[in-house]
C-alpha cells in the first residue's frame, strides 16, 4: 500500500515538473574576440584603409631603443607617488613590513616602475630579507634602462646584500658594476 502511494506520488509530481530547460537550444558559441550583432541590427560597414605615405627614416634621425630615455621625462603615478611617500615615512620610522604593504601596492599599481622595484627592494634589505632585496634589484635594473644613477644604487644595494649573506666575490662584482655607471 505504501510502495503504491509512493508511486502514485512520484508520478504526479513528475507529470508537474518542466522538463523545457533541457530542451532548449544551446547558446551559440563564438569565437574570442569576436561579437557577433543581434539579428535585428544591421551589419557594421567595413572602413576602407588607404596606406600611409612612408618617408624613409634617414640615418641618425630616428632614435634607437637602446638609447638611454631621460629621466625627467619620465612620469609617475599620483597615486604611486603618494605610496613611495608614505613608504619612504615609514621606512625612516622603523616601520618596514608597513612600508612593503605599501610598495607592494605601488607595483601592483605601476609595475613597470624601476623607483618602486628600488624602493622595495631597500625595504626587504631593511627587513633582512636579503635574497629577496638581490631579485628586486634587479628586477629594477631591468626596467631602468637609461636611468644610470638608480643603476648604479641597484647595484650598490645588492653589493650590500651579498656582504650580508657572506658572499664577497658577488659583492665585489655587484661594486664593480657599480662604478662601470659613473
Amino acid at each position: 500500500m505504501k510502495l503504491t502511494t509512493l508511486i502514485a506520488l512520484l508520478l504526479a509530481l513528475s507529470g508537474c515538473a518542466d522538463l523545457s530547460m533541457y530542451n532548449q537550444v544551446p547558446a551559440p558559441i563564438g569565437r574570442t574576440g569576436e561579437a557577433s550583432p543581434y539579428p535585428s541590427q544591421p551589419l557594421p560597414q567595413t572602413a576602407q584603409t588607404y596606406p600611409i605615405d612612408e618617408q624613409p627614416i634617414q640615418e641618425g634621425m630616428g632614435q634607437s631603443y637602446d638609447q638611454p630615455i631621460d629621466e625627467a621625462k619620465t612620469t609617475q603615478n599620483p597615486a604611486v607617488v603618494a605610496l613611495l611617500d608614505s613608504a619612504y615615512q615609514q621606512s625612516e620610522s622603523g616601520q618596514p613590513d608597513m612600508a612593503a604593504s605599501k610598495l607592494e601596492r605601488a607595483v601592483r599599481i605601476s609595475p613597470r616602475d624601476p623607483q618602486v622595484w628600488h624602493a622595495l627592494a631597500k625595504v626587504r634589505y631593511q627587513q633582512k630579507k636579503y635574497t629577496l632585496a638581490i631579485s628586486l634589484a634587479e628586477k629594477s635594473n631591468l626596467l631602468s634602462a637609461g636611468q644610470a644613477s638608480l643603476q648604479r644604487s641597484n647595484w650598490l644595494l645588492m653589493a650590500d646584500c651579498y656582504d650580508a649573506l657572506g658572499r664577497t666575490e658577488d659583492a665585489r662584482k655587484a661594486r664593480v658594476a657599480a662604478n662601470r655607471l659613473f
